[in-house]
C-alpha cells in the first residue's frame, strides 16, 4: 500500500486534504490548529508586539498582587495575620498605590513585556519544529501548508526552552523588581530604604559589577522554564483537547477556560523555583549566599512544604492575570490578522 497527499486547502477552520491510497482518493479533515505554517518575519514581529503589549498591560494592572506575594514571602518575622488581612493592613498603613501597586512597577512591566515577546513570539515555531521532527507528516510541494500532530511533550519542551531563554534574557529587570518589592517590606520595619528602579539598577551594578545583574539567572531561568511549561501545558494542552474532543470552537469562551487551566499549571510547576528566586534576590545584601543555601534556608524554615509557600496566592493571582493576558493576546493577534493562538 502506498500513499501520498495530492491536494489540500482550508475550509471552515479545517484542513481538508486528499490522500491517494491504492489508486483511490480519500478525503480527510483535520482541525486547523494542528496545521503548521511557517511564519514570515513580519508576522513574527507582530506576534512579539502582541505578546509584549498584552503582557505589559497585564503587569501594570496586577503588579499589586505580585508585590504582595513577594513581601509576604520575604517578611521576617513571618506575618501573624492571613495574607488577605496582611494586604489590607499594608493598603491601610502605607496606601494601596505606594505600598502595593507602585513598587517595582516599571521594571516588572519592562521585564515581562520583553519576556513575553520572546516566549510567545517563538513558542509556536519551536513547538511545531519539535512536532515536525517527531511526527509523520504530509507535504504538498505546491503549498506552504504542513500537517503534523501536536503532543503534550512538544508543548512541554517548547515551553521549557522559550521560557528559560525569555527569563534569562530579562534577568536584570526581574532582579531589580523583586529587590525593590522585597525592600519595600523591609523598609516598613526600619531595615532598609527603597530606591527607584534606575537607582537600584545602577547601585547594584556599581557595587557588584554589571555581570551581577544576572546573579540568580539560573534559578530565574528555571522558574521561567517551569512557569512557561505549566502555562503552555494548561493553555495549549487544554485548548487542543477541547477543540479535538469537546468540539468547542476557538472563541473567547474557550480562551477563558484555557486561561484558568494555564494558571493552575503555571503555579504548580513554578512554585518551588519561584520561592527560591524570591529568597535569593531578597538576600542580595548578604555576600556569598548561593542558590543551594537559599534552598536550605527554605527547607529549615518550612520543610518540603516551604517550597510551595504562597502557592495558593500564586494561583489566585495568576487566574485574573492569565484571563487578562490570554484573552487580550488572542484578540490582539487576531485583530492584526494573525489568527488565534494555534
Amino acid at each position: 500500500m502506498s500513499s501520498h497527499q495530492s491536494l489540500e486547502w482550508i475550509d471552515n477552520n479545517e484542513h481538508i486534504y486528499s490522500v491517494l491510497v491504492d489508486g483511490e482518493n480519500h478525503w480527510r479533515r483535520q482541525p486547523l490548529h494542528q496545521t503548521v505554517t511557517t511564519l514570515v518575519p513580519s508576522n513574527r514581529t507582530l506576534l512579539c508586539f502582541s505578546a509584549a503589549l498584552s503582557a505589559g498591560a497585564t503587569c501594570a494592572t496586577y503588579n499589586s498582587l505580585d508585590c504582595l506575594r513577594v513581601r509576604w514571602q520575604v517578611m521576617k518575622p513571618l506575618p501573624s495575620e492571613r495574607l488577605l488581612h496582611y494586604g489590607i493592613k499594608v493598603a491601610r498603613t502605607e496606601g494601596f498605590i505606594e505600598g502595593l501597586w507602585k513598587p517595582g512597577l516599571a521594571c516588572n512591566v519592562a521585564g515581562m513585556s520583553l519576556s513575553a515577546a520572546i516566549r510567545f513570539g517563538w513558542y509556536e515555531s519551536v513547538r511545531d519544529t519539535i512536532s515536525r521532527s517527531s511526527s509523520n507528516r504530509y507535504h504538498d510541494p505546491g503549498s506552504s501548508l504542513l500537517e503534523s500532530e501536536k503532543r503534550l511533550s512538544h508543548m512541554l519542551l517548547a515551553g521549557f526552552s522559550t521560557g528559560f531563554v525569555g527569563y534569562v534574557a530579562t534577568a536584570p529587570f526581574h532582579l531589580v523588581k523583586t529587590f525593590i518589592q522585597a525592600e519595600k517590606g523591609l523598609e516598613v520595619v526600619g531595615r532598609s530604604k527603597i530606591s527607584p528602579f534606575f537607582g537600584t539598577l545602577i547601585s547594584l551594578a556599581k557595587k557588584n559589577g554589571i555581570p551581577s545583574l544576572w546573579n540568580g539567572c539560573i534559578p530565574l531561568g528555571a522558574r521561567g522554564a517551569l512557569f512557561t511549561s505549566g502555562q503552555m501545558l494548561g493553555y495549549d494542552g487544554f485548548k487542543t483537547f477541547a477543540k479535538d474532543y469537546l468540539n468547542l470552537s476557538d472563541s473567547p469562551r474557550l480562551h477563558i477556560i484555557s486561561s484558568i487551566s494555564a494558571a493552575f499549571g503555571a503555579s504548580v510547576l513554578s512554585a518551588p523555583a519561584d520561592m527560591v528566586m524570591a529568597k535569593y534576590m531578597s538576600n542580595q545584601g548578604k555576600s556569598g549566599i548561593n542558590t543551594l543555601q537559599c534552598m536550605s534556608l527554605i527547607y529549615k524554615e518550612g520543610g518540603i512544604h516551604g517550597f510551595w509557600r504562597g502557592w495558593a496566592v500564586s494561583f489566585i493571582r495568576l487566574c485574573p492575570v492569565m484571563l487578562t493576558f490570554s484573552t487580550g493576546y488572542e484578540q490582539l493577534r487576531n485583530g492584526l490578522g494573525l489568527g488565534y493562538f494555534t
